[in-house]
């Protein structure tokens, strides 16, 4: 049976940082909310496992306590240990149902990384629910293979969008309806609070310091650090802001396009998430000629790396 690497050194510029699956576990004496900081799904977005290690040791150094229960783990291990996408299966394509019963009843085969990957993340998940005393906020961080401002991806179920409305950030809802096993999606139809955030792209030191903004936000908001002051919030809040993007503006996918087994996809040059587009337009291009927008609207995480099904999305605003 293959083995699972129990520590993963990770290279950023001047930073390297050797970390375990579990980074944190920190839970006070009084109940109150916990938050599942998730980074390393996708193994070659090791940034925001270094933001959390940051954060964490910052948080230890500045005397700040914690309210009710912080968890910080690395997604997917071996893929990180590599800085590749995945091994063999997407991570973030295998909550689906039947991959969870299949868990349950030990009819997984445990032999391919991912499914070891699946089931180690999924006790952790299952060990805090059975441990709740209060509200789970889970909070998974990406970045992209384009250009992008910082946004988040969750669903329109209410205390989702209670959570997300307080990040001066956009939001986009819908994905759960174009993709199968994300484990938003799992998040969500458990009935808790879960989103994905996409800092940037995969190698920029920007990206890497909105994360940090982000997650400090992100406990902040869920309730379980109280302690930060309003100018430290307010700081945190201006590193997300972007002019492109209006505060609080959310919108919902319309339309994906998914590469076929073989196709010869090539995503246009230039594309940058949030990019208005016109029906017509010409988004990419395959063995067969242009691939053209059957809408008007925006661009949405337009691929342009060599692993991945999803070539683009087409996004609106909502009403």
């Amino acid at each position: 049976m293959l083995s699972i690497s129990r520590s993963v050194e990770i290279q950023f510029n001047d930073s390297r940082v050797r970390v375990e699956r579990i980074m944190a576990d920190i839970r006070s004496e009084e109940d109150g909310n916990t938050v599942l900081l998730i980074g390393g799904v996708h193994g070659n977005e090791p940034l925001g496992v270094l933001a959390m290690d940051k954060v964490l040791a910052d948080l230890e150094n500045s005397g700040n306590k914690i309210n009710g229960r912080l968890c910080a783990v690395v997604g997917n291990m071996e893929a990180t240990r590599i800085i590749k996408r995945y091994l063999y299966k997407d991570l973030n394509r295998l909550w689906t149902r039947e991959n969870i019963d299949s868990l349950h009843y030990n009819q997984l085969d445990l032999r391919h990384t991912e499914y070891r990957e699946l089931k180690e993340l999924y006790d952790k998940l299952q060990e805090l629910i059975g441990d709740l005393r209060g509200e789970l906020f889970v909070v998974d961080l990406h970045t992209t293979s384009g250009p992008t401002i910082p946004f988040m991806v969750t669903n329109k179920m209410e205390k989702c969008r209670n959570y997300t409305s307080k990040f001066p950030i956009p939001s986009v809802s819908g994905l759960t309806g174009f993709l199968d096993g994300t484990l938003l999606s799992y998040v969500n139809d458990l009935g808790y609070v879960g989103l994905a955030y996409e800092a940037g792209q995969h190698k920029s030191e920007q990206s890497l310091t909105r994360f940090e903004s982000f997650i400090w936000l992100s406990l902040h908001h869920a309730g379980i650090l109280t302690g930060l002051t309003s100018e430290f919030v307010a700081f945190h809040e201006a590193a997300l802001t972007e002019p492109q993007a209006s505060s609080g503006r959310s919108f919902r996918i319309i339309s994906r396009y998914r590469i076929q087994e073989g196709e010869d996809f090539r995503m246009q040059e230039g594309f940058a998430n949030f990019q208005s587009i016109k029906q017509g337009q010409v988004l990419a291009q395959n063995q067969n000629g242009p691939i053209y927008s059957p809408y008007d609207g925006y661009i949405f995480m337009p691929l342009y790396q060599k692993m991945g099904e999803d070539g683009f999305f087409i996004i609106r605003e909502d009403d």
